[in-house]
């Protein structure tokens, strides 16, 4: 059982290491939409899915051998049971790390999103001006313009 808990702390030390580059990825992020760098963004947003992907095998993997960890010792959590060696308590440090840092993500994320929609509204705006801009310049040309006259050469 105790290689179980090496192998578990090392999932969870990799996926600690994931969403501290996601962190900083999210951090960028921010910047790139505050100057509304599209391509930056783009790139961005696609680091962070590769990430994610990452993430992904890591839980695919430490999600089942967490579930059979418990069930042998008949335990809801790791965080209900004695620190009685050194590995547990790593395993429950990491993964206390691991919740931290998701929230600052989650935190950052919120940031963004908030800003993004900042964004939008201020493009939705500047358009709503531009197409009332563009009415009235319709009707301005309707009445103000010169009639056009046909001018027939003399045969």
């Amino acid at each position: 059982m105790i290689s179980d808990v090496k192998k578990l702390i090392e999932l969870a030390e990799d996926k600690l290491k994931y969403l501290n580059d996601m962190l900083l990825l999210n951090n960028e992020l921010n910047k790139a939409i505050n100057s509304q760098n599209l391509d930056d963004i783009k790139s961005i947003l696609g680091r962070k899915q590769d990430i994610i992907n990452n993430i992904d095998k890591i839980d695919k993997e430490f999600i089942p051998m967490y579930n059979l960890y418990k069930k042998v010792n008949r335990i809801d959590s790791i965080f209900n049971t004695p620190n009685n060696n050194a590995e547990k308590s790593v395993l429950k440090g990491i993964l206390i790390e691991i919740r931290s840092t998701l929230e600052r993500i989650k935190d950052v994320e919120d940031k963004n999103i908030e800003d993004i929609n900042s964004a939008f509204k201020n493009l939705e705006d500047k358009l709503s001006d531009l197409s009332k801009g563009k009415k009235g310049y319709i009707e301005y040309l309707k009445y103000y313009t010169p009639g056009s006259y046909f001018v027939d050469k003399k045969r």
